[in-house]
C-alpha cells in the first residue's frame, strides 16, 4: 500500500462545470464581506497549463469540489481522474 499526503499537489482537468465552480468559489462569502461593508474578493478563472491541468492540493480540491462529487452529478474534472506525480507517493 502506497500513501498520499493531504498536502500533495493534484493536477485535473476541469470541465466547464468544475471551472464555473471554482469561478464563483466565493460568492457566499463576498455577499458577508459586502454586507458587513468590507471589499469583496474578486473572482479569477482556474490557472491552465499548456497541457489543459490545473493543480490544487489535494486538501482543497476536496473542500472544493466535494460536495459536487455524488452519483448522478455533473463531472467536475474531464475522465473522472486525479493526476498525481508518483514522486508525491510514499
Amino acid at each position: 500500500m502506497k500513501k498520499l499526503n493531504m498536502n500533495s499537489m493534484i493536477k485535473v482537468k476541469l470541465t466547464p462545470f468544475g471551472a464555473d465552480i471554482f469561478y464563483h468559489q466565493y460568492d457566499e462569502l463576498n455577499k458577508k464581506i459586502l454586507k458587513a461593508g468590507g471589499e469583496p474578493i474578486h473572482p479569477r478563472m482556474p490557472q491552465i497549463d499548456d497541457e489543459g491541468f490545473s493543480k490544487f492540493q489535494l486538501h482543497n480540491f476536496i473542500n472544493l469540489y466535494g460536495d459536487y462529487m455524488t452519483v448522478g452529478q455533473k463531472n467536475v474534472v474531464e475522465d473522472i481522474s486525479i493526476y498525481i506525480d508518483e514522486a508525491d507517493l510514499e
